[in-house]
């Protein structure tokens, strides 16, 4: 198992897509869920709102909306 996180489940966040998914495609608007979002910006698909890393603060949880390291190397 993963570790646990307390995150909001009813606020809404207003979140752009900057990166082309399966049903959004860059530029497009829509209000997701926080942990919906932390999905999104774990692939790279959304930038996060000050709103959302502010919440995410806020509940402890801003791990979620931080910067990792890629795991995978290009190899030749």
């Amino acid at each position: 198992m993963g570790k646990e996180y307390r995150i909001n489940l009813t606020k809404r966040y207003n979140v752009t897509f900057v990166k082309d998914g399966v049903k959004y495609k860059t530029g497009d608007e829509v209000s997701v869920g926080m942990a919906l979002a932390s999905k999104f910006y774990a692939e790279d698909k959304i930038e996060a709102t000050n709103e959302l890393i502010n919440d995410a603060r806020a509940l402890g949880c801003e791990e979620l909306f931080t910067k990792r390291k890629s795991a995978k190397k290009d190899t030749v």
